[in-house]
């Protein structure tokens, strides 16, 4: 190849022949793609092979490669080819498809048949609702495969069309170097090239067809999903309009009895050998979940047991950490509770068996968070609960479903009976107590009731009515009874997070660690509270029309000329002040607590940073209610405007007030805490409000000052630079006294005061010298300012009785 010359004369250098060879591959790219959105289907082999002679006029012949560039071209044309059939040996979804699709179509087929069955035997709302869930994941699962298995389709008849174009140019060039009368090995070399493009063509082609397949055989079992997720939902829309419509006979009717004689063993026998064909059709397709329910299993055993080991050294936490001591119970259910995750698509006999065996470890779990007088409760929720289990894969059954219904409600009846004389028959509780024994009785008396309704609605032929009243009762209580120990958990997690670090670290913590528990175990209590009474609601049906109502009276609307406010637009107004409230509190409840004890401040910022971010909170959710209550912000710009020329009129004192607020808080000449006299007021700054001031005076009142007046007249500031104040004491000493033996004694005497520094130290001196008398002044300091007229006091006092004691004479 090394004495081919050049044919091209635009061919001078390796420089330029690298710009020709991009050239080429872009000419051919871009009459790949021109193919491909020019036509629907891929070009057939003959199309591919065509003449230049026959491409149509409107598609431009694709160029020869020189001779020159041949063998590079060559070499990237195999390259590609290379890099082709490694992506074809990576197609993982087509294989996986064609290996779990068979499996899929027989537990689809088997699950057919048992849905069909079920859907014969009027079901209850929740047993739809499952068939209905069970049947979507299908199908979101066969919506994943048919869009990747679209995706790779596409991706082939890409590279078809790639392929095609290159063998276009390679049969246009060996057409040119048969007529240049190329050597032979070029030719070779050429039909090599064309022989491996053509290969590959084939390649591509049988993996696009079995793409294809794959395809049409996912879409035909999306499409029977698809029909028996509109019988479901139809099956829905019946029980919906039958729900007070007798739709069976009597139990006692001998029609029924007949049938259940005649059909029960056949038809259980069926319906177990149809689940346990779509449950071995589902562990065959999903064999590697079981071993990563395995894996899971024993990692949150090991992490049960390190977490023993660090948070009980000693059994120290409490009885809502005892959840610890039961590592393999805690592992248990936590996997069984994931299992919704980890098997996607479970069958129903699955299910069941996954929710009987969450039973043993939720009861050794559950008896160490419950007191001993919920022992009967938890005891028959597990039998009522392992019933309805049961209830669960006979659901195809006639006759079976409504007899365990039938002795589900008995039996609830039976307890709940038991459950009242107990109540009655218990001594009387502590006073706190004793609501809890009346709601406990009164919520017993309402189960009852429901019990006996659904019974005889059962009995006598209202099965759906019957299943809708009883089956919300007892998932009511399952619920309550999770949700309890779930509370309970949660409370000892939270308990175990405050006392490790990082949160042990923080003051807020430290000092308040049981209000923030209680505070959090209640909002978990009311939480649970609404998120059952929800569950309560939806399962009677009841959750829909009572938000719809609800939404219909919060969007009534009120007009008063062109204000339209409605009832919710005022709850959402109040409810945005409010939560502004709190979170104004809480912030400055947390500044207080965990940063100001941790920083440097001067005196009295951190109560002007609370009062600003208090303000601005405050403003902020003022405008957020705004534009929650609908109200148009242009008007409100109109107000503000209005506002301002009433401040320039008749609020001049008010908003001189409030920004003399504002320079107190940030210029700081008064302080919360501060000894002042203002005028004929003296005492202690109790709060700097938005308009005006509160000094609490020795007496105890209390002195609303404009904080105008604080900032323009003339005030005395005891503590504005320190807390130290000064006293003086006169004392008038007859003449013929030792001046500085009195001196020696009143010095004495103030430092041995407690509450007078030693820093300055007190100091007397002699400030009158009259005719018959020495005028001493006592003159001492002090820290506690707000004190210093009783430390004044004192000693006077104590001076007196020093001088008496010491025989010296006062004037």
């Amino acid at each position: 190849m090394s004495t081919c010359q050049p044919t091209h004369p635009s061919a001078r250098g390796p420089l330029h022949r690298r710009h020709r060879v991009l050239r080429y591959f872009f000419a051919a790219a871009i009459a790949a793609t021109g193919v491909a959105h020019a036509q629907p289907e891929p070009a057939s082999p003959a199309a591919s092979t065509a003449s230049p002679e026959t491409t149509p006029p409107n598609v431009a012949a694709p160029a020869a490669i020189p001779l020159a560039e041949m063998a590079p071209q060559a070499e990237s044309a195999f390259a590609r080819l290379r890099d082709l059939q490694a992506e074809l040996s990576s197609d993982r979804i087509t294989e996986e498809v064609a290996k779990q699709l068979p499996a899929l179509t027989r537990e689809i087929d088997a699950r057919l048949r048992e849905s069909r069955k079920i859907l014969a035997q009027r079901p209850s709302l929740e047993i739809l609702e499952s068939l209905e869930r069970d049947w979507r994941r299908l199908r979101n699962h066969l919506a994943n495969w048919t869009r990747d298995l679209t995706s790779r389709v596409t991706r082939l008849e890409r590279d078809m069309a790639e392929l095609d174009e290159l063998e276009k140019v390679w049969d246009q060039t060996l057409d040119e170097a048969k007529d240049s009368k190329a050597p032979a090995e070029v030719l070779r070399r050429i039909e090599a090239v064309i022989a491996a493009i053509r290969q590959a063509r084939e390649v591509v082609e049988r993996h696009r067809t079995r793409a294809l397949t794959m395809q049409n055989r996912v879409a035909v079992q999306d499409a029977r999903l698809a029909d028996v997720l509109a019988s479901i939902a139809e099956a829905r829309d019946d029980v919906l309009n039958r729900l007070f419509v007798k739709d069976s006979a009597p139990i006692w009717s001998t029609d029924v009895r007949s049938r259940a004689a005649r059909d029960l063993p056949e038809e259980s026998r069926n319906s177990f050998f149809t689940q346990w064909s779509a449950l071995r059709s589902y562990v065959e397709r999903q064999a590697l979940q079981f071993f990563i329910h395995a894996g899971i299993f024993v990692a949150l055993v090991s992490g049960f047991y390190h977490a023993r080991r660090l948070l009980l050294p000693e059994g120290s936490l409490g009885g809502t950490a005892l959840v610890f001591e039961r590592p393999l119970a805690a592992a248990l259910l936590l996997s069984f509770l994931l299992s919704r995750w980890i098997y996607p698509q479970a069958p129903r006999l699955l299910s069941a068996i996954l929710g009987a065996f969450t039973l043993i470890p939720s009861v050794i779990i559950l008896r160490r968070l419950i007191g001993r007088d919920l022992y009967p409760m938890l005891y028959a929720l597990v039998v009522f609960y392992f019933v309805d289990q049961v209830r669960t894969v006979a659901a195809a059954i006639q006759v079976l479903p409504r007899v365990l219904f039938l002795t589900e409600m008995l039996g609830a009846m039976l307890f709940l009976l038991w459950l009242i004389v107990s109540i009655r028959r218990s001594p009387r509780s502590a006073a706190q107590a004793e609501p809890l024994r009346k709601t406990a009785q009164a919520a017993a008396y309402v189960a009852l009731a429901f019990c006996a309704v659904a019974f005889t609605a059962n009995a006598v032929g209202y099965v759906t009515l019957a299943n809708l009243l009883g089956n919300a009762l007892l998932s009511s209580a399952y619920l309550a009874l999770i949700l309890y120990a779930l509370v309970e958990v949660l409370d000892g997690l939270v308990m175990i997070a405050l006392g490790l670090r990082p949160l042990a670290l923080l003051s807020i913590v430290r000092q308040h660690g049981p209000l923030l528990r209680h505070r959090i175990r209640k909002g978990m209590q009311w939480l649970a509270v609404f998120l059952w009474v929800l569950f309560v609601l939806e399962r009677l049906l009841l959750r829909e029309r009572l938000f719809g109502a609800i939404r219909e009276i919060l969007t009534a609307e009120l007009s008063v000329g062109s204000l339209h406010v409605s009832l919710g637009d005022v709850l959402a107004f109040g409810i945005t002040v409010w939560a502004a409230f709190l979170v104004s509190r809480f912030v400055r409840f947390l500044l207080e607590e965990d940063v100001y004890p941790r920083v440097r401040l001067t005196r009295g910022l951190p109560y002007a940073i609370s009062t600003t971010l208090h303000y601005v909170i405050l403003l902020v959710g003022f405008f957020a209610a705004v534009a929650a209550l609908g109200l148009d912000m242009t008007k409100v710009t109109i107000l503000a405007g209005a506002f301002s020329v009433g401040v320039g009129f008749g609020l001049q004192n008010i908003f001189n007030n409030f920004v003399s607020g504002l320079i107190l808080l940030f210029e700081r000449p008064v302080n919360i805490g501060d000894v002042v006299q203002i005028e004929d007021a003296s005492g202690v700054v109790e709060r700097i409000g938005i308009r005006a001031s509160i000094i609490r005076t020795m007496n105890g009142s209390e002195v609303i000052v404009p904080n105008g007046k604080l900032i323009s007249e003339r005030l005395i500031n005891w503590t504005l630079s320190n807390r130290q104040h000064g006293i003086e004491l006169p004392v008038a000493i007859a003449l013929g006294t030792d001046p500085s033996r009195v001196i020696t004694l009143l010095e004495r005497i103030a430092a041995e005061h407690p509450l007078v520094t030693a820093d300055p130290p007190p100091k007397a001196l002699v400030v009158k010298l009259g005719p018959d008398s020495l005028t001493f002044e006592l003159r001492a300091w002090t820290d506690r300012s707000e004190e210093w007229m009783q430390i004044r006091s004192e000693l006077a006092i104590a001076v007196s009785a020093a001088l008496t004691a010491e025989k010296i004479a006062m004037r």
